[in-house]
Formats: structure tokens, sequence, C-alpha cells
């Protein structure tokens, strides 16, 4: 571990559509809210590591290359909560030691799942 640098404090994610991104975490996925700041920030409890949506309404374009994992304990109770949800997902894909899905938020943002022995 670095001296300097501890961990990573937030990961910061552009939402075209703020008000209902934060319903759809705290719905779908079960994040709750640590703070909304009214420039358009609003910060989820995940674990160690908070999840920052960022209200982004002008030119906004959602990621379509995966840029984090949310790791899970369980990866088909994870993915079975995300299709009865009528989440886009895509297959499990088992590389072994590790298993991991995608899957899209509301505004179409590339999101992934990974789980694997800790």
């Amino acid at each position: 571990m670095s001296e300097i640098f501890k961990r990573i404090d937030t990961v910061f994610l552009k939402v075209k559509r703020f008000d209902e991104a934060i319903e759809w975490y705290k719905q779908v996925l079960g994040f709750e809210v640590r703070w909304v700041i009214e420039e358009g920030y609003a910060a989820m409890e995940v674990g160690e590591t908070p999840l920052t949506l960022v209200q982004s309404e002008q030119n906004f374009q959602p990621i379509e290359d995966i840029q984090f994992n949310f790791y899970v304990s369980d990866i088909q109770e994870a993915y079975q909560h995300l299709k009865s949800h009528d989440v886009e997902v895509g297959e499990i894909v088992d590389h072994g030691d590790l298993q991991e899905f995608s899957f899209k938020d509301l505004d179409g943002n590339v999101l992934a799942v990974c789980y694997f022995e800790e």
C-alpha cells in the first residue's frame, strides 16, 4: 500500500437523468444516498468506496467500456435480481477463478458485476 495514497475515495459516473438515476440506484441496486449537492452530485453508499452520480445533461454520452466492477458474493443472485427489475444484462462469463457480467443503467452506462473467492 502507498504511504501517501490510502484508498480510492469515490468513483464518478455521469448520468443524464439525475433525479431518476438517484431513484434507480436506490431501488434497483439498493444503494443508500450519502449526500446530494444542488450542483448535481449525489454520493451513493457502496461499501468502502462511494459511487458519485454526476448530472450531465448536455452532450451526455453513456460509457460503453466497463470502468469498474461491483463485487458480489453471489453472482447468480445479482444476475437474477437485475433481470427481475428488467435491467439489460449480458451473459455471465466464467473465467475460472472470476465470474462477471455487464449491465446497463437507465441512461445506458455499461457497468459490471464480478465474483471471485476472497
